[in-house]
C-alpha cells in the first residue's frame, strides 16, 4: 500500500493532483464488505509525475483503496497497467491482451516471481533454538496470534464471503501439520516428519496463489484439485471445438481454448506455484526434490533404512539434515504467516462499523 496513491496528475496542465472525494457512508460500505471477506484488487497505473516519488497511481478504485487505508492493510492485491519489466514486491501473473481477427481476449501468459532479498525473512534470526520442539512451538504461537487477529477483524453476516474461512483454514492446515510434525519429533521419527514438510510447503504455495487475486484464484484452485492433466486436455479440446463451431478458425481455437485453461494448469503445477514464494524460488529446485523421495519411499530412502538391519542405533537422518528440516520449516511457516497477516486489517477504529 506504501506504493500506491489514489487519485492521478494531468501532465498538460502541470501535473496537477485529481482525486474523487466519495461520500463517508460509501466508503464505510466498502469497509464492511472488506471486513466480510471481500478483497477486490485495486487497478494500479504507473505515476508519471517526476516529483511524486510514489511508484502507482489508483485513480479508478478510491473507494477501495482508501477503505484499504483505513483498515491498515499492509498489502492489497492489484491489477497493473504497464510492462512487466519491472521487478513488483511480490510475485504476478502476467496477462496480455490477445486481438486476433474478430476474436480478443484475456491470456495470462506466464507466472513473475518476485525479486528475492539477500536473506528470507525468519521467526528466529541467523541462529536456531537448540531444542527443535522449541522452534515448533514457537511457530504455533505466531500462527494462534494471526489465527487471533484474523477472527476479531472478521464482521459476521449472512451476505459474508468465504475469503476469511479460506484464509482461517490455511492457518488450522499448518497449524495441524505443525502439531503433527512435533509428535513425530518427539519421538525421533525424523524421515516421517520430512514428508510432512513438503505438505507444510504445498499448502504455502497453494495459499499464494489464492492470495494474490483472491476473488478470482479460487477457481483455478478448485479446477486444479478436480481435473488431472487428460482431464484438462480434453476440455481444452471441447472448447477448441465449440470456439470453431461459433466460426472461429481452427488454428485461434485452439489458441484460445489453450489460453482459457492455462492458469488451471498453473494452479496443478508446482513447478510453476514455486515461483509465487521467496521461499519456492530460493529452494525449490535443491529441496523439493529431496522430499518427493522421502514421500514416495524411493531405492535410496529405503537403502537408508536397511543400514539398521545390522545397527540398530544408525540414524538413517544426520544432525545437519534435521537443522535444514528445522529452517526450512521457519522459512515456510515465517513468509505464509506474513502474507496472512499483511491482508488482515485492523479494525479497532471502525468496531462499531
Amino acid at each position: 500500500m506504501e506504493l500506491v496513491r489514489e487519485g492521478f496528475y494531468i501532465p498538460a496542465r502541470g501535473f496537477e493532483y485529481i482525486c474523487d472525494r466519495p461520500p463517508e457512508d460509501i466508503i464505510l460500505g466498502r469497509i464492511r464488505q472488506l471486513r466480510l471477506g471481500a478483497r477486490p484488487p485495486l487497478h494500479l497505473y504507473r505515476n508519471v509525475n517526476p516529483s511524486d516519488f510514489v511508484r502507482f497511481l489508483c485513480p479508478d478504485d478510491v473507494v477501495t483503496c482508501l477503505a484499504y487505508r483505513r483498515l491498515k492493510f499492509d498489502a492489497v492485491p492489484c491489477i497493473v497497467f504497464a510492462p512487466g519489466n519491472e521487478p513488483l514486491p511480490f510475485s504476478a501473473f502476467e496477462t496480455k491482451a490477445k486481438i486476433a481477427s474478430s476474436a480478443h481476449y484475456i491470456e495470462m501468459t506466464r507466472v513473475i516471481a518476485p525479486p528475492l532479498p539477500e536473506l528470507l525473512e525468519s521467526s528466529f534470526g541467523l541462529t536456531l533454538p537448540s531444542v527443535p520442539l522449541d522452534v515448533m512451538k514457537k511457530l504455533d504461537e505466531k500462527l494462534s496470534v494471526v489465527m487471533s487477529r484474523l477472527k476479531s477483524f472478521h464482521s459476521k453476516h449472512e451476505t459474508e464471503m468465504h475469503y476469511h474461512h479460506m484464509l482461517f483454514s490455511a492457518l488450522i492446515r499448518v497449524k495441524e501439520t505443525l502439531d503433527a510434525v512435533s509428535l513425530l519429533v518427539q519421538n525421533n521419527l525424523w524421515y516421517q516428519a520430512l514428508a510432512l514438510l513438503r505438505v507444510l510447503y504445498e499448502i504455502h504455495l497453494n495459499f499464494c496463489f489464492d492470495w494474490l487475486q483472491p476473488e478470482t484464484n479460487y477457481k483455478y484452485l478448485a479446477a486444479a484439485a478436480v481435473f488431472t492433466h487428460s482431464d484438462i486436455a480434453k476440455h481444452r479440446l471441447t472448447a477448441a471445438q465449440h470456439y470453431v463451431a461459433e466460426g472461429m478458425g481452427e488454428k485461434l481455437a485452439e489458441e484460445r481454448a489453450y489460453s482459457a485453461w492455462k492458469p488451471v494448469s498453473f494452479a496443478a503445477s508446482v513447478v510453476e506455484k514455486a515461483k509465487l514464494s521467496k521461499v519456492g524460488v530460493h529452494y525449490h529446485e535443491s529441496i523439493y526434490d529431496f522430499l518427493s523421495q522421502v514421500s514416495h519411499q524411493n531405492f535410496e530412502i529405503a537403502s537408508l533404512h536397511a543400514n539398521r538391519f545390522d545397527d540398530e542405533t544408525f540414524s538413517a537422518v544426520k544432525e545437519d539434515v534435521k537443522e535444514t528440516y528445522l529452517r526450512f520449516a521457519d522459512l515456510i511457516v515465517t513468509e505464509f504467516l506474513t502474507y496472512v497477516d499483511s491482508d488482515i486489517g485492523v479494525a479497532a477504529e471502525v468496531a462499531s462499523i
